[in-house]
């Protein structure tokens, strides 16, 4: 194996952590260009090709977007959480983690987070909350129903105060979202049931958020979340994430 292939991935890599860097910090703002290949060849002293697989780094983690030809470039964008999470769900999927682990991953978050909402009653927080159980009273089943009773809890995810939690709530999200998609059932008088239930329970939730009960939502939300896992999982005790992406 000669020497070079070794270095040039390696110095590719070192490029692409000096760029990132200068992206997270604000160096280099949302929308801008990178300097030019030619400019950022002499700065980094590297050929092209080099240049490009560092590029092609970042790329792929979409902070930025690269244009070719005589107008083209690199464009800057600000990480997005979707990416994150599309990594996460590959990790997950690379180490063959079961679906059940990842739903109780889920409700071991979203019951501290909903406690903490109870606690602090933020009259924003309620509205927002408001306005999805609105939404669900008007739905009966399908996946559309099944596709709104998640967004409650992807809510309750981002509305937390803590930015880790959120962040990784996003990440499990992901998941979660696709195995409801895939598992949960859309017809029939159990789907309806199902759909009537969850909603009557976000809105209960929302109801002790609203008096600053922690004890009572983190307590409802743990039975639901159980409830719900048992639903969704009942056929699929064994499955693991790699099965949501065949």
């Amino acid at each position: 194996m000669e020497v070079s292939s070794l270095r040039e991935p390696k110095m590719a890599d070192r490029i692409a952590n000096a760029l990132r860097r200068m992206i997270i910090r604000g160096d280099i703002a949302p929308g801008m260009m990178l300097p030019p290949e030619s400019e950022l060849m002499e700065r980094f002293g590297v050929s092209r090709p080099t240049l490009r697989e560092a590029f092609r780094v970042l790329e792929s983690e979409s902070m930025i977007q690269v244009k070719r030809g005589v107008r083209g470039g690199a464009r800057v964008h600000r990480p997005r959480k979707r990416t994150l999470a599309r990594y996460a769900g590959l990790i997950l999927t690379y180490e063959g983690i079961s679906l059940a682990d990842v739903y109780d991953a889920r409700a071991s978050i979203e019951i501290a987070i909903i406690a903490e909402l109870a606690r602090i009653s933020d009259p924003a927080v309620i509205a927002e909350l408001e306005k999805l159980v609105e939404r669900e009273g008007q739905i009966a089943s399908g996946a559309e129903g099944v596709d709104q009773l998640t967004d409650f809890h992807a809510a309750i995810a981002r509305l937390s105060p803590n930015q880790t939690l959120r962040t990784v709530s996003g990440m499990i999200h992901h998941v979660i979202m696709q195995g409801n998609r895939s598992l949960q059932p859309t017809s029939g008088p159990d789907a309806e049931q199902a759909v009537r239930r969850a909603a009557k329970t976000h809105r209960m939730a929302l109801d002790l958020i609203k008096v600053g009960d922690a004890d009572g939502a983190a307590a409802l939300w743990s039975r639901h979340l159980a409830e719900s896992g048992e639903y969704v999982l009942a056929d699929a005790k064994l499955a693991k994430v790699v099965d949501l992406f065949d």
